[in-house]
């Protein structure tokens, strides 16, 4: 249940915060059912820079090299 009474009653638009609680309601439950991937006791990359950083020092060492 989610209690949001005195938040929806003193709203400026009670019609759009009502449906703003509903939305974020909706998205909760759509995260839950998505079934999350589980907690790790430490932070893994999903997607390692292999090789990034060592040609953006490269990029940044050589004057030939300009930026956008």
């Amino acid at each position: 249940a989610v209690l949001v009474n005195t938040a929806i009653a003193i709203a400026g638009d009670p019609v759009e915060m009502a449906a703003a609680f509903r939305l974020g309601v909706e998205a909760g439950r759509r995260a839950r059912r998505a079934r999350p991937a589980p907690e790790r006791g430490s932070a893994e990359a999903s997607s390692p820079l292999t090789g990034f950083l060592e040609r953006l020092h490269s990029s940044q060492a050589d004057p030939a090299v300009t930026s956008p």
